[in-house]
Formats: C-alpha cells, structure tokens, sequence
C-alpha cells in the first residue's frame, strides 16, 4: 500500500473546502483529478473515508482518524518546502537571539510567536542571561540579534524599553519601620540584594555603593524573594512586583532621591540588512521601529 503526500492533502482540502468543485478550484486543478485522487485513496484502504451528506463531502469516522494522524505530516512536510524555499530565495530559518533577564518574558515571547506565524520555516533560537554583553554574545554565542542594557558603539542599537527598578522591602523591614525620610547612612547598614551576571570574563552588578553590606544572588526571581523573605531590600523591577506592592507585603522606601530608577534596554543588531526579512521583522516586533516605553 503505497498513498502519496498529494493524496492526503488533496483529501483535507476537499474537507476544508466542502466539495470537490471547491477543493479543485482551491489547487487550481480539475474536478475530475480530485475526485481521482481521493477514490485511489479508498481504493487502497478499500474503507470509504469520505459521504456525502447533501452536496458537502464529510469525513467518515475512519477518514477523521485517518486524516488526524496524517495532519502532523502534512504541517511538517509544508514546513520543509517553506524553510526549502526560504533558503532558496536567500532568507533565514535560523535567528538566534540573545535577550537579558530583565526583558520582559511576555514581550519577548509574544515577539518569538508572531515571528514563527507569519515565518514558520523560521526556528528561533534564544540564550538569556543577566547583564548580556552584545559585543560578547556576537562573538562567542553567534547572536544575530541581542536585547542588553550594556550597549555598544561598534553595533546597530536602539533603545526599545526603561524598565523601572524600585527600592522596596517588606512592610516589617526595620527600613519601613522608619517615619522620617531615610539617609545614605540607614541603607549601608542593612543588606541589600544585589543581582549579579557574568558579561564574559568578569561579574557585573547592580549599581550599589562601595560600602552597601550586599547579598549577591543570580536571578530576578531570586532577588524578589530575598526581598519577600525580610532579610534584605532592594531595587526591583516594578512589573515584577507589582502584586507584592499591591497586596502590601512589599513597601517603598521613603528615599528623598533614588526610590525608582529607570534601566534603559537596547536592540542591537550586529549588522543592517535588508534582504534578511525574517530578522528585520523579528526586530520590528521587538521595539526597533518605536519609541522607548517605560513599564
């Protein structure tokens, strides 16, 4: 038994469009040819997989089960002949992009979906870090795209996003327990959390003073619980914390200057080109052709 990829879709397109006449004029073939390929098709299970109900074709309880197994190979077969054709006309199926921590993951993966909708031949593939370093991630992670809060002249950026970073602690943190506006000298004394990442060789931390007592963690998700556990303050990012502000377990310090920060992120593209479709969009989608928002 020997069914063809065109005979299965030949079958799905008569169930998609309702008819053979419909079917036939969709791929732009003859009625006669339809009708054979999808008789050669019950022929060889010598099972109807097709009834006519009226003037509409519908499936049979085998055609269902049959054409939902083949479904998946019918998606990935159209899948090769797009990634076949893009690599023919010189476009991309492979875009690597290298995204801070601190970006957003709604954002970045709302951008990621509308990419492989419109491209599906595309294949994104992402590294995250804290504190990524552009120039690094171009050169040792084969980047096409970075999204950084460190920037650099030698590439294409553009500033997509300020994220703003509040100084907050629990509502029972000696800090909070304070009436007065606090001073340089009530936060040195009490541990900060202080996020830290490897930008190649060397760490990078959060701007902090050089006399702050600090606990070092990696993660945003780990500062926002050190800061949630009392042991410590810190400035975190306000969309990540938003519900501990609400529901009033984290608090602001009452800090005369310094309390929010904006953190600026960047797109940096290694290099421009616009035949590289596929990125550009990506990039796009991301920020490149708005202005900054703040969250």
């Amino acid at each position: 038994m020997n069914t063809t990829l065109d005979q299965w879709e030949v079958l799905e397109a008569v169930i998609q469009s309702g008819s053979f006449a419909a079917a036939a004029a969709k791929m732009n073939r003859s009625q006669s040819t339809i009708s054979y390929a999808v008789s050669r098709l019950q022929e060889q299970f010598k099972i109807p997989l097709l009834e006519l109900k009226g003037r509409k074709a519908q499936l049979t309880e085998a055609g269902k089960a049959l054409l939902a197994d083949v479904g998946p190979i019918l998606s990935g077969f159209r899948a090769l002949e797009q990634r076949a054709s893009a690599l023919g006309a010189g476009g991309e199926t492979d875009i690597c992009i290298s995204v801070d921590s601190m970006f957003p993951d709604s954002k970045l993966f709302a951008a990621l979906a509308d990419l492989t909708r419109l491209y599906p031949h595309v294949r994104p593939q992402l590294r995250q870090t804290m504190f990524l370093s552009s120039v690094h991630e171009f050169a040792s992670s084969g980047a096409d795209l970075c999204i950084s809060g460190l920037p650099t002249r030698e590439y294409f950026a553009k500033p997509i996003l300020d994220i703003r970073m509040r100084a907050v602690a629990r509502a029972d943190h000696p800090l909070n327990k304070e009436t007065r506006q606090l001073k340089r000298l009530d936060l040195i004394q009490r541990l900060a959390v202080i996020i830290e990442g490897t930008v190649g060789p060397s760490p990078k931390r959060q701007p902090h003073s050089p006399l702050q007592r600090y606990l070092t963690v990696n993660t945003i998700d780990a500062a926002i619980e050190a800061v949630r556990s009392g042991i410590c303050f810190g400035w975190l990012p306000v969309y990540r914390i938003a519900p501990y502000i609400d529901s009033g377990e984290l608090t602001s310090l009452r800090l005369t200057m310094g309390g929010e920060r904006l953190a600026r992120f960047f797109l940096v593209c290694k290099d421009v080109d616009p035949s590289s479709i596929e990125r550009n969009y990506l990039a796009a989608l991301l920020g490149a052709d708005r202005d900054v928002e703040t969250i």
